[in-house]
């Protein structure tokens, strides 16, 4: 482990030397020399908002702060005054533009059909250029160099559950140059669970008797690290199904990467996704919303590569979310009755972005004694956004604020939903709040009813 540690210390300090701080070429997880020009984004996707404010409601930023430019057609005016040359994007304009969520919420709401994701994702690549050397060169560290490589990201799970500990942030505390690091830690601190114990997945889950299938588990890398036990509950409830379940090798999906605009990152992990799953047979099945999003977006993202945009193809119609085929499947065991009073929070990337709203609902409505509160605003983003909470930590909680609060007024003593990233949030939402609420992915509790325990 001291040698793991010492080799990332040794990789991320020369990321972040300013010494080194010219151009050059490098792998995925440094700034490569070659900072290509990007092209403009779409002039008729940003001429096809009419400026209606039909969005306004439907933006959680909006709501937060009240200022338009903080709203979808503010964002949408900025861009195209950058376009059109009237004003060039400035730290001040990109701030407004990457104070967005990204939960696209105003896209389901736009009458227009404006493509408010791909004028974003097109913005996104001109946005990471703007960011401090520094800070890009530790982001690309982490989104390149962590993310991707599992054993390194479980030694960081381990090192945060390090700091979680009293001792540890006495230590830090109490030398002084480290004492502002230790409170931005301490501000972090508050979306963190605790890190549960690490087990490992089965590389083949056998069902005895009949088997209805077979399909591949990608089990997401946050997902994995914070929580494990959610994997593994979909493990058993695709066994529940009589389905033989594959955990092929796999990497970060790269939603963090493409949301941070570091497209070539991002690219590179869809790649190396697409070569590990294409020769295991039977659908991709997705545990986290956010993964999922991302894993059909690759014919996209890779549309631009005549080497990969078939086989980029093939692969994101393979991809399903966990929710999405349990809802088209039976389950072969007996349903155990639950009494609880759950209301559902609909992530974004699996209301919004992959359309999938009944399903959940369906699960939920077929358990027994459960009974499922209306949450108001239960497709509005919570505030996490994959690294929203930590780069606009002030703006996620005044979204969060409202989220906790339209959750406190439904009474429920459970909350659903199928997000790390909103596990993450609301958990830290609940805490804060002092409200008597659990939060759990909606495998969790559909384990309880179907699952046969005999793991985490």
């Amino acid at each position: 482990m001291a040698s793991s540690i010492r080799s990332c210390y040794l990789k991320l300090k020369a990321m972040t030397n300013p010494a080194s701080n010219h151009e050059r070429s490098g792998p995925p997880g440094t700034i490569d020399g070659g900072d290509a020009p990007l092209p403009l984004l779409d002039p008729e996707l940003l001429a096809a908002c009419i400026h209606c404010g039909m969005c306004l409601p439907a933006c959680p930023t909006y709501l937060a702060t009240g200022r338009e430019t903080e709203s979808p057609r503010g964002r949408i005016y900025l861009m195209s005054a950058w376009q059109k040359g009237e004003q060039p994007l400035s730290a001040r304009m990109a701030e407004h533009i990457e104070s967005c969520l990204g939960c696209f919420g105003c896209q389901t709401a736009c009458p227009s059909g404006v493509q408010y994701e791909r004028i974003l994702n097109q913005a996104r690549p001109h946005l990471a250029r703007l960011r401090p050397r520094r800070m890009r060169r530790l982001l690309r560290f982490v989104l390149g160099t962590i993310l991707p490589d599992y054993a390194r990201l479980r030694l960081a799970g381990k090192l945060i559950g390090m700091w979680q500990s009293a001792g540890a942030r006495k230590v830090l505390t109490g030398i002084p140059f480290m004492r502002k690091l230790a409170a931005r830690l301490d501000r972090w601190q508050a979306f963190l669970p605790r890190i549960p114990k690490f087990v490992p997945l089965p590389r083949q889950s056998w069902v005895s008797g009949k088997k209805h299938g077979q399909v591949q588990l990608f089990t997401g890398c946050v997902m994995d690290i914070f929580y494990n036990q959610v994997n593994h509950a979909c493990l058993r409830l695709l066994t529940a199904q009589r389905q033989i379940v594959g955990v092929p090798d796999q990497t970060c999906c790269g939603a963090l990467a493409y949301h941070a605009g570091e497209t070539d990152i991002a690219s590179d992990l869809a790649r190396r996704n697409i070569e590990h799953f294409e020769s295991q047979p039977g659908p991709v099945v997705v545990t986290a919303a956010g993964c999922g999003a991302m894993l059909k977006e690759y014919k996209h993202l890779l549309s631009g590569d005549r080497q990969w945009q078939d086989r980029a193809r093939e692969f994101a119609e393979r991809v399903l979310d966990i929710t999405e085929f349990l809802a088209s499947h039976d389950f072969a065991r007996t349903a155990r009755p639950l009494k609880l009073k759950v209301a559902y929070h609909a992530a974004c990337h699996l209301y919004h972005a992959q359309h999938l709203r009944l399903e959940p609902l369906s699960l939920l409505g077929a358990i027994e004694g459960l009974e499922l509160v209306p949450l108001p605003e239960a497709e509005h983003c919570c505030g996490s956004a994959g690294i929203f909470n930590l780069t606009h930590t002030e703006l996620s909680l005044k979204v969060l604020a409202r989220k906790i609060e339209f959750i406190r007024q439904t009474g429920a003593d459970t909350v659903v939903t199928t997000n790390p990233g909103c596990l993450l949030q609301l958990e830290a939402g609940a805490r804060e709040a002092g409200l008597p609420v659990r939060v759990r992915h909606l495998a969790e509790l559909l384990d309880e009813v179907y699952g046969e325990k005999d793991g985490p």
